[in-house]
């Protein structure tokens, strides 16, 4: 069962990913940290990134996808401000020559890992997801809410 379940959601990712290169042009995210101007931009769609929880589950995983665009030579991403008891990964991104796309353009897809307790508060938890260059750090909001609403209802 477990073998199945992550199966499932690795196949669910790449999916995800592949679907995202289709996707119209996204918002830029918000944040940086250096009055420098990158040649990279972390970039969200069109809504703040949301991951739904149900309240009572003894522990929910989950993850969001992020895009980033122009050209660095190494970058690193992670997730701060986590609701009490949750965890991420943090991650190193290599070089954008490794993601030129035909039309010459540079986009790379992330995905951020997010876990813990569903016994948390209910609420909404304003969790941001973060890429940095060593210099020039951004972020985007990446909301986790913790409810009783069905899923469908709390993603819309």
């Amino acid at each position: 069962m477990r073998i199945t379940y992550r199966l499932a959601t690795s196949m669910l990712s790449l999916a995800a990913v592949f679907l995202l290169t289709l996707a119209g042009s996204p918002v830029t995210a918000s944040a940086q940290t250096s009055s420098e101007t990158p040649a990279w931009n972390l970039t969200q769609w069109q809504k703040t990134l949301r991951m739904c929880v149900q309240a009572g589950q003894r522990e929910h995983g989950s993850y969001f996808i992020y895009q980033v665009t122009g050209t660095w030579k190494s970058l690193r991403a992670g997730m701060s401000d986590l609701p009490p008891g949750w965890s991420s990964v943090e991650y190193e991104i290599g070089s954008s020559d490794h993601f030129v796309r035909p039309d010459g353009s540079t986009k790379y897809f992330g995905i951020m890992p997010a876990e813990g307790p569903a016994s948390v508060p209910l609420g909404t938890y304003s969790a941001h997801i973060w890429v940095t260059d060593g210099t020039v750090t951004q972020t985007t909001p990446a909301d986790i809410v913790v409810t009783t609403e069905d899923w469908v209802d709390c993603m819309n």
